[in-house]
């Protein structure tokens, strides 16, 4: 059973970024710097918009780009400002299967999510990550949302 949002307010105070999702915006911005890239500025409006895909993506049970209702990534994002540039990276992590380190080296590994990491023009990034279901196992639903 997926889970339920948390009240409005308590998801307003969960989306300033929490000690994990800290972890993954200095794990991101680890790679950038070994790279020789700009590390990214989290944002919390981002995050809040990153924070309520990775719950609609536990409500619907799966892992996607659209969220419900069929809004797009540019759809939710512009919500946060005007931006030339966006990009996503979504995944689903089993409980105890690893932290940030783990998260952000899976990412690298797929060449279109290791293109949005390492993307130049992109400096703003916000991460959601909600734990609940996802089919029949438990873990957490985790978005990072990046804009130019």
């Amino acid at each position: 059973m997926p889970i339920a949002p948390p009240p409005p307010d308590a998801t307003a105070a969960a989306v300033i970024h929490d000690r994990a999702e800290r972890a993954i915006v200095r794990e991101i911005n680890r790679v950038r710097r070994a790279h020789g890239l700009r590390t990214l500025t989290a944002t919390r409006s981002l995050a809040r918009i990153a924070h309520q895909h990775s719950v609609a993506m536990l409500r619907r049970n799966v892992v996607a780009h659209l969220s419900i209702g069929g809004r797009s990534l540019t759809m939710r994002v512009r919500a946060a400002g005007k931006h030339k540039r966006y990009g996503e990276t979504l995944a689903f992590l089993p409980k105890g299967s690893g932290g940030a380190r783990r998260l952000v080296r899976l990412w690298m590994s797929s060449p279109v999510h290791r293109r949005v990491l390492t993307d130049p023009r992109l400096r703003r990034v916000g991460v959601g990550r909600v734990y609940g279901m996802m089919g029949s196992r438990r873990g957490h639903a985790i978005t990072a949302d990046f804009t130019s």
